[in-house]
C-alpha cells in the first residue's frame, strides 16, 4: 500500500523548508482554531512572515500531477488543486485587511502590511505543462507559481509513492 502520508510529512515538509529559506520567511505556528479564525475556515498549507517586506506569505502545495496521468501531462487532481488555490487566494485578497488585522492580533511581534500567495509544486511537475488556458489564473495577481527543487532522495521517495499509488489505482 502506498504511504501517501509521506508526501505530507516528508516531501511537503522539505518544500516548505526550501521555500522559507529562499524567501527568508519565518513560519507562523498557529492552532487549527486560530487558522480557521484568521482565514475564514480555510487552511493554507503554508503560513509565514517575511519581515523585510512585512508580508504574510500563504502557500498551497501539491505533489499531484508530478508524473502526469495516464501517460499524459494533464492531471485532473492537480488542476483541481490549482482552481481551489485560486479560489482561496481570491477570497484572501478580497478580505486581506481583516486577515492582516487578525494575524497581527495573534502575533504581536510581527507587523504585516500585505499578503502574498503562492501555488507551490515540485520542480518538474508534468501537469504544469498542460495547464493551457488555466495558466492565465497566475496572471491575475492572486497567486504566483513557485517550483521547488527537491533533494534527489526526497524526489525518489515521492516518485516511488506516486508510482505505488498509481499502480494501486489500476487494480
Amino acid at each position: 500500500m502506498a504511504n501517501t502520508n509521506l508526501l505530507k510529512s516528508l516531501v511537503e515538509k522539505e518544500m516548505i523548508s526550501t521555500f522559507c529559506q529562499k524567501h527568508q520567511i519565518e513560519l507562523l505556528h498557529l492552532s487549527t482554531k486560530q487558522i480557521h479564525s484568521i482565514f475564514n475556515d480555510m487552511e493554507p498549507d503554508l503560513i509565514g512572515y517575511q519581515p523585510c517586506q512585512k508580508a504574510l506569505y500563504i502557500g498551497e502545495i501539491t505533489t499531484s500531477g508530478f508524473l502526469g496521468q495516464r501517460g499524459r501531462d494533464f492531471h485532473v487532481g492537480a488542476v483541481k488543486k490549482v482552481f481551489e488555490a485560486f479560489s482561496k487566494f481570491y477570497l484572501f485578497h478580497d478580505d486581506a485587511e481583516n486577515i492582516i488585522k487578525r494575524t497581527n492580533r495573534h502575533f504581536l511581534e510581527v507587523n504585516i502590511e500585505s499578503i502574498k500567495c503562492f501555488f507551490i509544486v515540485p520542480e518538474g511537475s508534468k501537469f504544469i505543462n498542460a495547464l493551457g488556458y488555466r495558466k492565465r489564473l497566475f496572471d491575475k495577481g492572486y497567486m504566483t507559481l513557485e517550483t521547488i527543487e527537491l533533494t534527489k532522495d526526497t524526489q525518489d521517495i515521492m516518485i516511488k509513492i506516486l508510482m505505488d499509488s498509481r499502480n494501486e489505482n489500476k487494480l
